[in-house]
């Protein structure tokens, strides 16, 4: 009878076996040291893209705000948090509201040399890339904590490849890990020209032996994530939501995290969304921590209790 069990449990396949074990493993990878986590809901806007001063200056009082409370071991940024860096050389170009393509109308004009927004973004990011190293190896060195800095767009000339590419930061300035996002959205992929990344290439990053997987936005809609990511103790999605947080939107991001951490023996998820008003663009979403309980069924821990401008939530994580 044991025997007639198990060949049917195997047939079902690995996933029948995890479900049977999830309630074990996830106990097991919730002992251990306590990490404390500052998620950072960062609100957007025109003012802080005026020069590189103004930008770090943000950066400066988001971290002083995160901090308030006293050490964490990882702060965390939201998507996108990074492009906007890029836009400073182009701030005269930003100083009236206006639709983003009449914008990028007015800069193609004056740069004949670039026929898309990706060769905007391919010209300036050496550039871009140098300060925001300079800027969040001095921020995690100052507060002594690893940074998810958020994400940028990468430029890998070898591959000729613009990518969606987060960065962590550790205590000591280095660059812990990179991750760079795997499934685009149709406006990466046809209006910004974004390369995936290399799932090879994605293995997550540990903080106080604690295994820290990373997703970014769209990706953590992809049920492909539950196969590859089959063990760890926290799993991360840093998101910019670009339309207002309906009760539909609100929906929809429940098929995101929740979703993909009930199948797997992650215990912890950390949702971080960039929020406010850039030109005629806005971003809004509800950042969130949520615990995987024995049998696969998702509770909130915390929630920010605003979706539409600057939150932080603190958790330490046993």
């Amino acid at each position: 009878m044991i025997r007639r069990f198990c060949k049917e449990l195997f047939a079902k396949g690995r996933k029948a076996l995890f479900l049977l074990l999830l309630p074990f493993s996830v106990q097991a990878l919730t002992n251990g040291s306590e990490l404390t986590t500052v998620t950072v809901q960062f609100e957007i806007s025109q003012d802080m893209i005026k020069t590189e001063t103004a930008y770090s200056e943000s950066m400066e009082k988001a971290m002083d705000e995160a901090m308030k409370e006293g050490p964490a071991d990882l702060v965390i940024f939201p998507e996108y948090l990074g492009v906007f860096a890029a836009l400073i050389p182009y701030r005269e170009y930003l100083s009236e509201p206006a639709p983003f393509t009449e914008v990028w109308r007015d800069i193609s004009q004056d740069h004949p040399e670039w026929s898309s927004l990706r060769d905007l973004f391919i010209a300036g990011a050496s550039s871009t890339e140098l300060f925001l190293n300079s800027l969040w190896s001095d921020l995690a060195r100052k507060y002594k904590t690893y940074i998810l800095s958020g994400s940028r767009f990468a430029y890998t000339p070898l591959q000729d490849g613009l990518m969606n590419q987060a960065v962590v930061y550790a205590p000591d300035g280095s660059i812990a890990y990179t991750q760079s996002k795997y499934f685009l959205t149709e406006f990466e992929e046809d209006i910004l020209g974004l390369s995936p990344g290399d799932l090879r290439d994605i293995q997550g990053f540990t903080i106080k032996d604690h295994l820290i997987r990373l997703t970014i936005c769209r990706d953590t809609f992809l049920k492909k994530w539950e196969y590859l990511y089959t063990e760890g103790d926290l799993w991360i999605d840093i998101k910019a939501n670009g339309t207002a947080y309906t009760p539909d939107q609100r929906d929809l991001f429940t098929r995101a995290l929740p979703a993909r951490l009930a199948e797997t023996p992650i215990p912890y998820g950390i949702t971080a969304c960039l929020t406010g008003r850039f030109l005629d663009l806005l971003w809004e979403g509800e950042s969130s921590i949520i615990y995987n309980e024995s049998g696969g069924s998702v509770t909130y821990l915390k929630t920010t209790q605003l979706y539409d401008r600057f939150d932080i939530i603190r958790k330490t994580l046993p």
